[in-house]
């Protein structure tokens, strides 16, 4: 309908733009007629005419001229006649020019007035045949919409009888799969709640097994003795967690059966018979642990009566030598060790010979090389991992250390080494160890005291469990340092000064110069400060067991000290440490004892030395003293583990 409606008035401007073209050409054409009829009827008249007709110059009144008698008398006019004629023409023909000038101005301003009346009525025609235009486009439009709704309402009357059979056939056929849905809905759902019903249950018997098993870590976690039971019940506990993990695996995938369910509960009967037993053996074990704790209690009374003995008797010993210093002090000879200490002494150094002695073997063979590396690397790595970063870290050291000196298999690094290889393979690692950690006081507390502690800690829990390991440390700390005996051995008649040094405890470099003073001191309070903190550390709760080498071994062995004649840099240097190290120690254990003996130090040990010695290391002792005796305590040591650690 469009495109009729814009054919139909396309033809209707191209008609219209014809027409209005046809009229103009025919009225130019009338102009043009009237033109050529007026001038020719001026020609004809100009010889009548003699004088002007028009205008200013006019005459008032005009004279007739009959041209019908003109003709009769033509042939009876004189030469001045035709002269006249001759002039009268020439100005009728200027006349007629200036008509026709002004004629054809006339004429021009005719022609554009007419051609803007055209223009006017052509644009007025164009607006009133748009408008009907438009109006006949829009009926049209309205006309066929009517059609079109009529024809929409007729197809639709005629498609109502099948839609309607049509619908009827669908919801025949809905209602039928409607039913065999439900049905398959039905079966479905039952097989769901039977699949879920056997999810319900395995789901129950896994969290029994999962309350068991935290039950159980809260234990160990709680319960230091707890570890060791569930030792023995660890690969009955895991077949549990793996086969339950397993069946709810199948769970997911959907393919459970009555088999699973039954399976899952006799695990959780199972794991919780397990959980009895634990609790059970962990009850006995409790009281066993009650009766130690009596017994640890009954010797630690005993030795608390020890100690206060020998408190007692140091008091006396210093205070005979305060009396023997101060009836003559240039007469009394100098005391370089007591006999007691000194056959100690002797009696480790036999041992310590002895002892390596047992393994010389092993060390003369060349095909065993391989052997003492991996034995060396089992001790070392160990030892210098050691920190105190956490307990675990520290525990951890402790079991590859234990296993090593039991002769069980050991992991270090990407090797596994068994110190039982050899016939002599544990002698060698034992004597081994007892030396790296003396050396470790060398190397590494000399110049990191706080390191001391951790160190400390290890070789008191091994030093419990393996006494010939903790006779072979001592016997290297007394190599080392001779101090700890104590004793300032005196240079010997034909002794060389290289002998008498290394019997002091200096070392010689390559070129046989002894080592200097300061340095020695630095290594010997290393020594000393790890030997002072293995007097003071706790061992682990998962021992049982006291320290082997405790406080009661550090009072012994100031008490000897102090009895021994001063002797320069080194007596202060020692002291300086012990008090810095178990100060706060044997203010909690000696209290009242510990404070005399401080102020005996101070008044007449201070004095005796003051005579020989004017150094630092005196000066920070003197200091350190007067501090403790007017605070009436000492700081615990820095880097000191606390209690419970591991």
């Amino acid at each position: 309908m469009d495109q009729t409606y814009d054919s139909l008035q396309d033809l209707s401007l191209n008609g219209s733009y014809k027409n209005c073209d046809s009229s103009i050409s025919d009225q130019l054409a009338d102009f043009s007629r009237l033109r050529i009829s007026a001038l020719t009827k001026a020609a004809e008249m100009s010889p009548l005419v003699k004088e002007v007709t028009i205008g200013p110059n006019s005459p008032i009144k005009k004279q007739e001229i009959v041209i019908e008698d003109a003709p009769k008398n033509i042939e009876t006019f004189d030469e001045s006649l035709v002269e006249d004629k001759v002039r009268e023409d020439l100005r009728f023909t200027l006349l007629m020019k200036n008509y026709d000038n002004k004629l054809k101005e006339s004429a021009e301003e005719l022609f554009n007035d007419l051609i803007e009346q055209m223009i006017t009525n052509r644009a007025d025609a164009m607006k009133k045949f748009s408008i009907k235009l438009s109006d006949e486009c829009n009926r049209r439009t309205l006309e066929g919409r009517v059609r079109k709704m009529e024809l929409l309402k007729s197809l639709q009357d005629n498609d109502n009888s099948s839609l309607l059979e049509q619908a009827k056939q669908d919801e025949l056929q809905s209602q039928i799969l409607k039913k065999q849905n439900m049905e398959n809905m039905n079966r479905i759902l039952e097989e769901q709640n039977r699949a879920t019903a056997r999810f319900a249950s395995i789901t129950d018997s896994h969290t029994k097994i999962c309350i068991c098993y935290n039950e159980l870590t809260n234990l160990l976690q709680t319960e230091p003795l707890a570890k060791v039971i569930c030792d023995k019940y660890i690969t009955a506990i895991n077949a549990v967690i793996s086969t339950i993990n397993s069946i709810m695996e199948s769970c997911k995938s959907g393919s459970i059966t009555d088999k699973e369910v039954k399976q899952a509960e006799v695990l959780s009967v199972n794991v919780e018979n397990i959980k009895k037993k634990i609790f059970a053996d962990l009850d006995l074990h409790k009281k066993q642990e009650i009766q130690k704790l009596k017994e640890l209690e009954e010797a630690k009374k005993k030795e608390q009566e020890m100690k206060k003995a020998e408190e007692q008797k140091a008091v006396e010993i210093a205070q005979a030598q305060k009396q023997a210093a101060a009836s003559s002090k240039k007469s009394t000879k100098p005391m370089f060790y007591s006999s007691k200490n000194y056959s100690n002494y002797e009696e480790l150094k036999t041992f310590l010979e002895s002892y390596e002695s047992q393994y010389k073997d092993l060390l003369e063979n060349t095909n065993m090389k391989k052997f003492r590396f991996d034995c060396q690397k089992a001790v070392n790595t160990p030892v210098n991992a050691l920190s105190s970063v956490s307990g675990s870290h520290i525990r951890d050291k402790y079991d590859k250390l234990y296993k090593l000196l039991k002769g069980e298999r050991v992991q270090v690094l990407d090797t596994y080494v068994t110190a039982t290889q050899h016939p002599q393979g544990l002698y060698y690692c034992t004597a081994l160890l007892a030396k790296k950690i003396v050396r470790q006081g060398d190397l590494l507390v000399s110049s990191n005291p706080e390191a001391a502690f951790p160190l400390a800690a290890v070789t008191a829990a091994l030093w419990s469990q393996f006494p010939i390991f903790g006779k072979l440390l001592e016997a290297n700390f007394y190599r080392q340092c001779p101090y700890l005996v104590p004793m300032f051995l005196p240079q010997k008649e034909g002794q060389t000064d290289k002998e008498f040094y290394l019997s002091r405890g200096y070392t010689y470099n390559e070129e046989g110069v002894v080592e200097k003073q300061d340095k020695f001191l630095k290594r010997m309070s290393g020594i000393f400060r790890l030997n002072c903190a293995i007097w003071i550390a706790l061992t682990p709760r998962f021992i049982n067991t006291v320290n082997p080498h405790g406080i009661c071994y550090a009072w012994r062995w100031l008490a000897s000290f102090i009895n021994l004649r001063p002797e320069p840099d080194i007596c202060a240097t020692l002291l300086h440490d012990f008090f810095s190290v178990c100060g706060s120690e044997f203010f909690k254990n000696y209290g009242k004892q510990f404070v005399k003996v401080i102020k005996l130090i101070t008044t007449d040990y201070l004095a005796i030395l003051q005579d020989i010695d004017e150094g630092g290391p005196k000066t920070r002792l003197e200091v350190f003293l007067q501090n403790v005796l007017k605070t009436g305590q000492i700081s615990p040591p820095s880097g000191l583990l606390p209690p419970n650690t591991w």
